[in-house]
């Protein structure tokens, strides 16, 4: 029952926050509130009771928080956050808009109030709960320009957290208007993520290899919903879903290379865009944008390979946990592959080059952690071509588009362990060859 108050508590004082905000709007007044940088579900349901030895820190008091380690889970806040100094160790303790954590040690240090924490997860702290949402992810609106930020960093390892340390940059009036110039492996890099008409969010990619290589990506995601419903009941999850849907996509790669050797390049461009929805007011889940590129070349000296293609398609994806198994989810309607230019190979033997732009490739975490690594679109444009001439295997020569997307999923925070895998959601591929091609293996 002492639980249940205290989360009657929060709802009320979360509703007296939204009471404020109008009556501010009402007088001219900013009314951002704890909510300022946010996106705000357009549905949302929460209902959930807690379990003994928890407490909660009002998303007001974290106004105060004045740095926050993820990796070594230390808090440090000003000497305002009073209420800080009651957090009693061994206690989970939710800190709204941010962060959930099981306290090691308060200390004040020379007028900083310190918190030492550790890893806590959701089921440490709900005994019940069922929470979820339906948000609009709007890149043309300007309204959203608070919650958009881009992210400058290390590149990101599959399946492990965010590095720390990385560099916020600001984004520029328009929101998003992301331009990254660097060089990654030997590769000159640009990167350019803009909002344009109609919501949507147009990406410009392109990687260059001295005089011997040149790739150009051009594309653009429409605006989408984001979907989340977890359930937890007597402190075991037994549902978490997740998906994006309605999201319209167009991709067209042009490249062009000559000898470029056969050396694999993996670029995880070190570049995001966040958007952050704030659940009830408490529960940010926050979505990370980025783009990566793959690049497999067969090309010796005096061999060539060049490719113009485009596809365009809508998609939903996402996944459902149930009854401790996790079912992948992922459609993809109204497929436009198709070539839109020279898509060809040059060689006295066997050569080919294929490109994989992995876009959009989202990122989700609730709280500080990582619940997604990857909900990803990889699409891959190749050329080949076996002449036949240096191998018993008949002549081929083709082109193909190869769109696949999978998901990465780690239930920890939800306290399932066996959940730490890649799903493929869906794969398709479109093949274009010569006449008097033998291609049936290619």
């Amino acid at each position: 029952m002492q639980n249940q108050t205290n989360l009657r508590k929060l709802t009320y004082l979360f509703l007296g926050i939204l009471t404020l905000i109008t009556i501010s709007c009402g007088e001219g007044k900013s009314g951002a509130g704890d909510t300022e940088g946010y996106i705000i579900p357009k549905t949302e349901h929460f209902k959930a009771t807690t379990k003994e030895n928890t407490q909660a820190v009002p998303g007001s008091v974290m106004r105060s928080l004045e740095s926050y380690d993820q990796e070594t889970g230390t808090y440090v806040f000003d000497k305002n956050a009073d209420v800080i100094e009651d957090l009693k160790v061994g206690t989970v303790v939710l800190f709204e808009t941010h962060s959930l954590r099981k306290i090691k040690s308060v200390t004040n240090k020379g007028g900083k109030i310190v918190v030492e924490s550790e890893f806590a997860r959701l089921t440490d702290y709900f005994k019940d709960a069922q929470i979820d949402y339906e948000a609009d992810i709007n890149w043309g609106d300007p309204g959203a320009v608070s919650s958009t930020k881009m992210i400058v960093g290390q590149p990101i390892a599959t399946m492990i957290n965010p590095v720390n340390g990385m560099n916020s940059v600001a984004a520029t009036q328009a929101g998003v208007n992301v331009n990254l110039d660097m060089t990654l492996k030997g590769w000159k890099i640009k990167l350019k993520l803009d909002p344009v008409a109609g919501s949507k969010l147009k990406i410009e990619l392109s990687a260059k290899r001295e005089n011997v290589c040149s790739i150009v990506a051009k594309g653009f995601i429409s605006s989408f919903t984001s979907n989340m419903n977890i359930s937890i009941v007597d402190g075991m999850t037994q549902n978490f879903s997740y998906s994006n849907n309605g999201i319209q996509a167009e991709m067209e790669v042009k490249f062009s290379a000559v000898g470029l050797g056969s050396e694999i390049a993996i670029l995880q461009i070190p570049a995001k865009i966040e958007r952050t929805i704030l659940v009830y007011g408490v529960i940010p889940v926050t979505l990370r944008l980025k783009a990566n590129l793959k690049i497999i070349p067969e090309l010796a000296v005096g061999n060539s390979s060049q490719v113009s293609m485009k596809l365009s398609y809508t998609t939903n994806q996402g996944f459902t946990f149930n009854a401790g198994n996790l079912t992948p989810q992922g459609s993809v309607s109204g497929a436009n592959p198709r070539q839109t230019g020279d898509s060809n190979t040059a060689t006295m033997g066997i050569a080919g080059m294929g490109v994989t732009v992995e876009f959009p490739r989202f990122e989700v975490g609730i709280f500080d952690t990582l619940v997604v690594p990857y909900l990803v679109m990889s699409t891959t444009f190749s050329s080949y071509l076996n002449t036949g001439l240096l191998s018993a295997t008949p002549p081929c020569h083709l082109a193909r588009l190869k769109y696949k997307a999978n998901a990465g999923v780690t239930m920890s925070l939800f306290g399932v362990l066996s959940i730490n895998n890649d799903y493929k959601l869906f794969e398709h591929e479109k093949r274009w060859a010569t006449a008097n091609s033998d291609c049936e293996n290619g």
